[in-house]
């Protein structure tokens, strides 16, 4: 009964791998009509609204964004061909249990990269974002607007400022509100120290004053979250290197135990109780991973 379950979810996963490429070329041609259908009537409605309908890209949006990391036909079709692949190497090796068992290790190792890519960069744009702040102070100092700042203070920022606010500075040459550029790089990063520099100059332009003390003041702010930061991080190490001991000793006595006793893992594999067990093993393992990364999550 089982192993019909698991061919069951294997053939489903296959069609979905397979499917997923011509899926994504054709929501691109429709696109692309859209697009061409908007350039000649610009009152005109799209054809179909990809934003209500394809909810899973909208939430995985900022994400990507903040990892700078672009979703191609090519790199799905890739990706699906390496997860068939790896689909058929567990089946002919371990049967569907196994494959099933193993399947999502895949997908999470990639998600995981995405979110210490996506990490690694934001530390990098927070960290090198006061100084382009003061840089765009000093030249509303001498005499420059707010646009002329940002625009004039880009090329000589860091190249991870440069990298992400790029499309905000094309947006100003090409003449639109400041406000609306800067909110619409803060929505699609959902970055704080964005929103915060956004939200400042929104609320400034709308009600005036001095842009200069605003960006004074941020600057000093997003300084002290990094000192903050830092103190926190040094302050929990401790206990960081302690969840991953935890996490990783099932890990390393399962590995062990296959080791010194190749024959531990055919109870495992051949028996329904095992096969149950297992399963059981594996939810644990995982729901533990997740409870304990969730435990020592801090945010300020």
């Amino acid at each position: 009964m089982l192993k019909g379950v698991a061919f069951l979810l294997l053939a489903l996963l296959t069609i979905i791998a397979a499917a997923t490429p011509l899926l994504v070329l054709r929501a691109r041609e429709r696109a692309r009509l859209n697009r061409r259908l908007a350039a000649l009537a610009p009152g005109s409605a799209p054809l179909v609204q990809y934003g209500k309908r394809l909810s899973a890209p909208g939430l995985a949006a900022p994400l990507l964004a903040r990892a700078q990391v672009d979703i191609t036909t090519r790199a799905i079709g890739i990706f699906a061909g390496a997860m068939a692949l790896y689909m058929l190497f567990l089946l002919l090796l371990g049967g569907p249990v196994m494959t099933i068992l193993l399947l999502p290790l895949p997908p999470l190792a990639l998600l995981w990269w995405i979110r210490r890519r996506a990490q690694r960069r934001i530390d990098a744009l927070v960290e090198a974002l006061p100084f382009y702040i003061d840089a765009v102070r000093q030249m509303q100092a001498v005499g420059s607007s707010l646009s002329q700042a940002l625009e004039r203070s880009l090329p000589e920022a860091p190249g991870i400022v440069r990298s992400y606010l790029a499309p905000a500075a094309r947006r100003l040459e090409l003449g639109a509100p400041v406000s609306e550029a800067m909110q619409q790089l803060a929505d699609r990063l959902r970055v704080p120290e964005m929103s915060m520099l956004a939200a400042a100059i929104r609320t400034n332009i709308r009600y005036g004053g001095s842009i200069s003390a605003v960006l004074s003041n941020l600057s000093a702010i997003l300084r002290e979250r990094m000192r903050i930061a830092r103190e926190l991080k040094a302050a929990t190490s401790e206990a960081k290197v302690s969840s991953r001991v935890l996490i990783a000793m099932p890990l390393v006595a399962m590995a062990l135990l296959m080791a010194s006793n190749p024959t531990y893992v055919d109870f495992f594999l051949s028996d329904a109780r095992g096969h149950r067990m297992a399963i059981i093993a594996v939810v644990l393992q995982a729901v533990g991973m997740l409870v304990m990364r969730r435990v020592m999550r801090l945010a300020f």
